[in-house]
């Protein structure tokens, strides 16, 4: 009797582990996401400065300000994505109150990280992500339809310091890269593990000097600069 209870607890066992093998878990997120986490309440503060130069007419013009991004709910679209919500406010210096400027959408679609700016749409990653990978970042929007320039990783998982924070794993992508001795095309974005995007540059600058030994940063006829730097960050 006892080798027949023993043998009956046995075949359930196997029975219940063969039942289990048939139950599908919801898919878990890529484990590349961790560079955009979605998750309500957390917040970053970017210090921007806007540099504007037009030589010809003696226009040379640089803004500074503070952007706060925080995350807010969610909301389900008419295709069935889970959108999370980027509440946008602005501010002049440290203390002042901030001022509302618009709302973004952000979420992971399977593959894909989705970005909403002002009602554009961009692919920010194609997961999994690894250096040299690219994508077309403009695919749901019209600003790039020549698909002149692609999204690239540059870097992956590397140690860097940015507004004053280090983190052990950041993430660099390009999204235009165009350089030659007289103009310079480059838009970049860096992101820290847990924390999402920490550091924006995006520059369209021309020179009508050749000075290869300087830097054309420093040697603008016409353009405008724009560095997006963290300055802190919580939940």
């Amino acid at each position: 009797m006892k080798n027949f209870l023993q043998i009956l607890s046995i075949a359930l066992l196997l029975a219940a582990c063969h039942e289990s093998d048939t139950y599908q878990l919801p898919p878990a997120e890529p484990l590349d996401s961790r560079y955009f986490p979605l998750i309500e309440g957390a917040w970053r503060d970017f210090q921007v400065t806007e540099i504007t130069i037009d030589e010809p007419i003696a226009l040379f013009d640089t803004v500074q300000y503070i952007v706060r991004e925080q995350f807010g709910g969610i909301f389900i679209d008419n295709l069935g994505d889970t959108l999370r919500q980027i509440e946008r406010f602005r501010r002049t210096t440290e203390g002042e109150k901030w001022q509302r400027m618009n709302t973004w959408l952000a979420y992971v679609n399977g593959t894909e990280v989705i970005q909403i700016e002002e009602n554009t749409r961009y692919v920010k990653m194609q997961l999994p992500l690894s250096v040299g990978k690219t994508w077309n970042g403009n695919a749901y929007n019209m600003t790039d339809t020549l698909q002149k320039y692609q999204y690239c990783v540059d870097s992956i998982d590397c140690q860097m310091v940015i507004g004053g924070f280090r983190f052990d794993s950041v993430l660099t992508i390009s999204q235009k890269k165009e350089l030659t001795a007289i103009s310079k095309i480059l838009v970049a974005e860096r992101y820290a593990v847990g924390v999402g995007m920490v550091e924006r540059v995006a520059i369209d600058i021309y020179s009508d000097s050749y000075a290869p030994d300087i830097d054309i940063e420093n040697r603008v006829t016409q353009g405008t600069m724009v560095y997006k730097t963290l300055l802190n960050y919580g939940k």
